[in-house]
């Protein structure tokens, strides 16, 4: 093409259509200075929320059946889309997964984001091209096992970190046990586990959550380990005969009587051991000079502002810090990056970057060492946001509802999912729903959503509730 008829526009690529990836496509919706173009590799836009029961390193998806966010959705609502706005009526705080994934799929038609998306194409290679000063991006359409070349000005990685599992270090004697062993990204379906005996290697949120969910499906225990201290009181769990414990990892396994010991107590012999140990920051598809290597922290190793590659600046990241904020700072970095694109952000030098990276990392293992909560989602928020206001956008600040899901998950682990909130949106009330969390055995969105409708109706019918 002559120089003369060359286009302006930047070609633009972001990789992965999941919740990270809706938000950088609909940040870029109708940009006039970019063509713009997302590879997803699944058959539908989602990721995380997307539920499969395909297992195995081949698969992207760690999301499990009968999953309700264990989060109040209020401090996911975004700013430009209210849930009563996509619903039409009120819901719960914590709906099905289902539930979750309607509303960011509906978000993304309004924003315009869902035109650029291919899906079906999975990202097998990005490498950087010096002399075109372009990504030369090789992709599979896993249809059609057809292959493709395509070039592009930015690339904008969107791809998740809760894909490949993290194994730990194995129990002394491990190999001996005969019994399952699998890692959380593999758990699809707590059903099939009924009447047998767990053992849960991590007591973060995926431990106790899918501990919880083994025992209400009908699993005879679980037991949650772990390495540095017990996470909720003794007989948190048992309120309802659910045979729920929390001890320190056992010191080995004994092949001779096929049980686990402890430092203390008794041994356990269980059908099952699962890893809940949570996962890898990986990019296959990176060249070896484009990779980014970090540990899953607040402030990750690398990227400047938690985005911006300090090799390329021409590569980016959105969703790659570890998460108290989700789909509101995924929007706020994709506005970020929109600037970037646009030409709004200076950049400094790489050792200028660098010195930004640690001092936000030393403000970050202050606050680890606080061991508040409370510390580290201000810390989030701040990070955020020193970013953002370079392009004149701002990341809502949801402490005091990050504070209340924390009390409420501490007053009571089994019945936090049955708490309400006020939307900061537009200021309405979440819905109790009929029967509590743990009596709540189906994940059906249809049967789910006409009893929200039903209620809200009525409430507004006899005047309890006015709708804005």
């Amino acid at each position: 093409m002559s120089a003369l008829f060359k286009s302006s526009k930047k070609d633009v690529l972001v990789i992965g259509c999941g919740p990270s990836g809706m938000a950088q496509v609909n940040a870029l919706a109708g940009a006039k200075n970019m063509n713009v173009s997302c590879f997803e590799m699944n058959s539908e836009i989602g990721g995380l929320w997307t539920w499969t029961t395909n297992v195995g390193s081949d698969c992207h998806g760690s999301m499990y059946r009968y999953h309700q966010t264990n989060g109040l959705n209020e401090f996911l609502e975004l700013e430009n889309y209210s849930f009563l706005e996509h619903f039409g009526h009120l819901i719960t705080s914590y709906p099905p997964r289902a539930v979750m994934l309607d509303y960011l799929q509906g978000w993304t038609r309004k924003m315009g984001g869902d035109k650029c998306v291919t899906v079906n194409r999975k990202v097998t290679s990005v490498e950087w091209d010096a002399s075109t000063s372009k990504f030369n991006v090789v992709s599979h359409d896993t249809k059609t096992d057809f292959r493709y070349l395509n070039s592009f000005d930015k690339v904008v990685c969107c791809n998740g970190h809760f894909s490949n599992p993290n194994w730990v270090k194995p129990i002394d004697g491990m190999e001996d046990f005969t019994g399952a062993v699998m890692h959380s990204h593999s758990f699809r379906d707590a059903q099939d586990f009924k009447g047998k005996d767990i053992m849960l290697v991590g007591n973060g949120y995926s431990g106790e959550d899918i501990a919880m969910q083994l025992v209400k499906f009908g699993a005879k225990s679980a037991t949650i380990t772990y390495r540095t201290e017990q996470a909720h009181a003794d007989g948190a769990f048992t309120k309802l005969g659910w045979q729920i414990v929390e001890r320190p990892l056992p010191t080995r396994f004994d092949k001779a009587s096929g049980e686990f010991k402890f430092a203390e107590g008794a041994p356990l012999k269980p059908d099952v051991v699962m890893y809940c140990t949570g996962y890898k920051h990986t990019f296959k598809f990176l060249s070896d000079e484009l990779q980014l290597r970090t540990p899953n922290r607040l402030v990750p190793d690398m990227l400047w502002k938690g985005i911006v590659h300090p090799d390329n600046t021409n590569l980016l990241f959105v969703g790659m810090p570890d998460q108290y904020y989700t789909f509101t700072m995924f929007f706020a970095q994709a506005m970020f990056i929109k600037g970037c694109i646009e030409g709004k952000v200076s950049y400094p030098s790489k050792e200028e970057m660098a010195a930004h990276v640690k001092e936000w990392q030393d403000k970050e293992d202050v606050a680890h060492a606080s061991g508040d909560h409370a510390e580290h989602h201000r810390l989030q928020l701040a990070h955020t946001n020193d970013a953002c206001e370079m392009v004149g956008f701002k990341l809502r600040d949801d402490g005091d509802l990050i504070c209340q899901w924390q009390d409420d998950r501490h007053r009571d682990i089994l019945k936090y999912r049955d708490c309400v909130a006020k939307s900061k949106v537009d200021g309405t009330e979440s819905l109790i729903y009929n029967v509590p969390w743990t009596m709540m055995f189906t994940d059906d969105k249809i049967s789910y959503l006409s009893w929200c409708r039903a209620e809200t109706e009525r409430l507004v019918r006899e005047g309890i509730v006015k709708l804005p």
